[in-house]
């Protein structure tokens, strides 16, 4: 089963950056679509950059679409939450969907963004309740490298950029939790675990399918022939796909050692089964030759006979029988520990 989307929240907020000129980079948050695309003072910005944050409702979309010119279909996706990964290009814009992977009380959720790259602006949706995308804006303001005067695909990367490489911060934390499944395995004697172990492989499986299409997503990226595309850009491109692939990777990885611990545990409880078989085993061998003599001495003979048992009037019989009894024992349990059994 895949791990299910997050609920959207009801909040929306605009981050609206304009850059790539000589005045720096302008930002500003709005709460309303109208504020956020009027336009500013300085005209020389060749990229606006609209990042929207929350719920957007369909009638806001449809504004964006006749701005934009953007594909009904690509916003149809845009509105309805849980999309899976994938790339459509059409004649100006390229419409990308991404999945953020998002642990929230060690449940995994996938939280959906959605990117419109055209020649001079991006749009991009994250329908979760953080500021995902903080850190690139960050970047920006400080002018530090190729982000300040990027084309929109170069700033296409760097936002998947983000997104793939939540996912090493998720696998971060299944590695713990396998670390701490592997200690109480070989400590604890119980068989609760074997549902514990079954449940995380469950959730890599989940995010694995999700990885896989995102990681075939981004292949295409890398050979898409586009007016968008720069081929000066393609190496980023190349980089974030092999993050992407390494996720794939880790989480394969995951999953095998999940299977591990699983066959290790079972393997173990095993073994601990045959130790209480053997034990017992080995009483019952032990009260096995005991058992027969109380029978056979047990049996109600008339003694007066000769063939009937004569030793049951031998004065000294019970302690003798006891005598037999525990040497027998004895040595059993001798030839037992020889042997190694005990």
């Amino acid at each position: 089963m895949d791990p299910a989307p997050e609920h959207r929240i009801g909040k929306l907020l605009i981050y609206r950056m304009d850059f790539g000129g000589s005045g720096g980079a302008l930002e500003r948050c709005e709460d309303q679509l109208e504020k956020a695309l009027a336009p500013i003072d300085q005209s020389d910005h060749k990229l606006t950059w609209l990042h929207f944050e929350g719920d957007v409702t369909a009638v806001q979309l449809a504004r964006l679409g006749g701005d934009f010119s953007l594909h009904p279909l690509a916003l149809e996706d845009v509105l309805n939450n849980g999309q899976r990964p994938k790339l459509d290009a059409y004649r100006n814009t390229l419409f990308i969907t991404l999945a953020l992977p998002y642990m929230r009380e060690d449940e995994l959720l996938f939280q959906q963004v959605s990117l419109f790259i055209g020649k001079d602006f991006v749009l991009s949706f994250h329908a979760g309740d953080h500021d995902v995308f903080a850190p690139v804006r960050e970047r920006i303001h400080a002018a530090h490298g190729r982000i300040a005067h990027a084309e929109s695909d170069y700033l296409g990367y760097c936002l998947a950029d983000v997104v793939v490489d939540s996912g090493f911060a998720v696998l971060a934390d299944y590695h713990d939790q396998l670390e701490e499944l592997e200690d109480r395995i070989f400590e604890d004697k119980t068989d609760d675990l074997i549902s514990v172990i079954h449940d995380l492989r469950r959730r890599l499986i989940g995010m694995r399918k999700v990885l896989v299409s995102q990681n075939e997503l981004l292949v295409r990226w890398v050979g898409l022939e586009h007016p968008l595309i720069h081929d000066d850009n393609r190496p980023y491109f190349r980089d974030v796909q092999d993050h992407a692939k390494r996720v794939v990777d880790l989480a394969d990885g995951y999953y095998d050692t999940a299977r591990s611990l699983l066959d290790t545990h079972l393997s173990l409880a095993s073994a601990r089964l045959n130790d209480v078989m053997r034990v017992l085993t080995l009483i019952a061998t032990v009260f096995m030759p005991l058992s027969f003599l109380v029978g056979v001495y047990g049996m109600n003979f008339d003694t007066k006979y000769p063939w009937n048992m004569p030793e049951l009037s031998f004065r000294y019989g019970y302690p003798v029988l006891l005598g037999v009894m525990l040497l027998l024992v004895l040595g059993m349990v001798i030839y037992f520990r020889r042997k190694r059994w005990l």
